[in-house]
């Protein structure tokens, strides 16, 4: 039973808000009501102020709100913007920057069950309008509801009661940013840095969400990304204040889960403003091409909180990569499982590609469909491991920013493969949400990189990809036919062979190739014609097989091989000499249901690779 508990008539000089015009105006014509009647009683039944007086005593006394909070956080005739018109809810209790986490609407004694049903649809479009605000009231004294938001903003639950204030937690000293004297350099925010000991600590947060919100194991990782997101910003803007600034990314100090989730939602909504405000200026079409944190966080009160608690006293900024990347990539691996695996690359594939491609920072990487972007926090990790050392702080930053870039047909998948950059300490901004097979002028940001104004697409020195197979592109996509010289006067083609042409496009002459392929397009007399095209394209360094359980435990049965390739330069002609790998590769490390066993032969694939062929 919600604590409001029963009506109780609060007469006119006990009001609260007495200086406001409202409660004036109100005032006014409860003494209209006395002069006549000689009491107040049943004025409530005229006069709906007195339902939201009771209610705002009932806020002080049952629910201990603090009488501070008044005019404060605890605040009346709230402007509530529902599309294009202004609207005023009764009761607002707003969070410690001012932003609503719980409306309260007051009605008069006596109304019509019709009135009280059209006051709920009211409610519940001022919790759809406002992004912090979850949890709502209606009451008119007699009738008592509580409804809170559900993932559809547009959808509700029923619930006993609106939050209390918190007591404990919100006594609770909120974390700052602070470094001690002694304090290792490294330490930026003052925050706990993840270590081997803590590395599970996403998996647990993704365990939470799952627990308490009831997500499939793909949607909580798309919100996990969302709230990492979020606190990655908070701790780079902390980092940019003096020491004794406020993290915002904490539940300490608030009254309530609801407060809490409130304050993390304005947040993600700071961090995602911010960036695209950032990046629009300086990549054509940024906006439309990442803005994938457009969604908002569909998260419960609860789900959040849990997750903010358990993340809120540990850094991002201060933790190394490595470590930061395996907590990740367990969460990944955990989706992957659940059937996410048409977008996954087993890790000793990715290594073995990105060791035989060898990048260097003055290589622009592109993988055109890129998933989670394993290939590019493969190529990043290399880099700095191999790198690192010998190569000047502003070439890493630059290779880090503006040297590693991936397409992704898939919203979510965006949005994990940019947190998994930004957990590498950045290159996110440069992963689009498009589909990599349309035409060239859907991509001004890549053709931007250019430096003569051309509109040759063939700008990168390496491209790796495994690009989607198994589908076939019939009669209703000519247009995407039309665009490949493969395509040309067909009515169908497998969705791999435009990947391996696009990849090419987008290679400058010269640049090298690492691609997944299934072996149809190797051995099947019908892919003839791709495999004269490729000869007459380029220098075929490599055909690794892979094993025929490689992708068994993501879900793809497809014998494939990965094919590493250097783009001929216009008017060269293929060498009917040149020397090419091939390896049978038996053991990636792994059995066919995923677990790890011994003897695996990537190392002595690479080795020979470098060995026998070389760049």
């Amino acid at each position: 039973m919600a604590k409001i508990g029963a009506f109780e008539l609060i007469e006119p000089s006990e009001w609260l808000f007495d200086a406001h015009g409202d409660v004036i105006a109100c005032k006014q014509r409860a003494q209209t009501y006395f002069d006549r009647y000689g009491r107040y009683d049943g004025a409530e039944y005229q006069n709906e102020e007195f339902v939201r007086q009771w209610i705002l005593k009932r806020l002080l006394d049952a629910y201990e709100y603090p009488t501070e909070w008044l005019g404060e956080q605890l605040v009346i005739e709230e402007t509530v913007q529902v599309a294009s018109t202004e609207k005023e809810a009764d009761v607002s209790l707003k969070n410690k920057s001012r932003r609503t986490f719980c409306y309260i609407e007051a009605k008069k004694r006596g109304i019509s069950d019709e009135d009280f049903a059209k006051a709920e649809r009211q409610l519940e479009t001022y919790l759809s309008a406002t992004h912090t605000a979850t949890i709502g009231m209606l009451t008119d004294g007699d009738r008592v509801k509580v409804i809170r938001k559900k993932v559809d903003p547009n959808d509700f639950d029923y619930i006993p009661d609106i939050p209390s204030f918190g007591g404990e937690l919100a006594q609770k000293a909120r974390l700052a940013r602070e470094l001690p004297p002694g304090t290792e350099a490294s330490r930026l925010t003052g925050l706990e840095p993840l270590s081997d000991k803590y590395e599970k600590v996403l998996f647990d947060c993704h365990s939470a969400i799952r627990d308490i919100d009831g997500l499939h194991a793909d949607e909580a990782l798309d919100e996990l990304s969302k709230l990492i997101y979020a606190k990655v910003y908070d701790e780079r803007t902390v980092v940019k204040s003096s020491v004794g600034t406020e993290f915002r990314f904490q539940v300490f100090g608030a009254s309530s889960p609801s407060e809490a989730a409130s304050g993390i939602r304005e947040l993600y909504e700071d961090a995602r403003r911010e960036d695209i405000e950032l990046y629009s200026s300086r990549i054509p079409g940024y906006e439309r091409s990442r803005g994938v944190f457009r969604q908002l966080i569909r998260l419960s009160d609860n789900a959040l909180y849990r997750v903010v608690e358990i993340l809120q006293r540990f850094s991002f900024v201060d933790s190394k990569t490595d470590i930061k990347g395996r907590a990740f990539q367990a969460v990944l691996g955990t989706a992957i499982r659940a059937g996410m695996g048409q977008y996954f690359t087993p890790h000793p594939v990715v290594d073995m590609a990105v060791r035989i491609l060898q990048p260097k920072p003055t290589d622009s990487i592109l993988d055109p469909f890129c998933g989670s972007a394993h290939f590019l926090t493969n190529c990043l990790d290399y880099v700095v491991s191999n790198y690192g050392d010998t190569t000047p702080e502003h070439e890493l930053y630059e290779f880090k920013f503006f040297h590693l870039h991936g397409i992704e047909k898939s919203e979510r998948m965006v949005r994990i493969a940019m947190t998994d950059m930004l957990l590498h300490d950045d290159g996110h901004t440069n992963i689009r949400n498009t589909d990599a097979l349309l035409s060239f002028d859907n991509y001004p940001d890549i053709l931007a990189l250019r430096e003569d104004g051309s509109s040759d697409p063939s700008i990168f020195s390496i491209v790796v990809t495994n690009p989607p197979f198994g589908s076939i592109m019939k009669g209703e996509v000519m247009e995407i036919l039309g665009r490949f010289t493969l395509g040309h006067k067909r009515k169908s083609l497998p969705l791999e062979v435009l990947g391996l042409e696009r990849s090419f496009q987008f290679l400058k002459p010269g640049g090298k190739l690492a691609i997944v392929l299934p072996d149809g397009i190797l051995k099947n007399k019908n892919a003839l014609f791709v495999r004269k095209w490729v000869e007459n394209t380029a220098v075929i360094k490599a055909v690794i097989s892979l094993p025929i359980e490689a992708f068994y435990p993501f879900g793809a049965t497809v014998k494939t091989s990965l094919c590493v390739f250097q783009k001929l330069f216009p008017g060269e002609s293929c060498n009917p000499d040149a020397e090419t790998y091939l390896v049978e590769c038996e053991n990636l490390g792994y059995d066919a249901t995923g677990r790890a066993n011994s003897n695996s032969e990537t190392d002595s694939v690479v080795d020979g690779f470098h060995r026998e062929v070389g760049w």
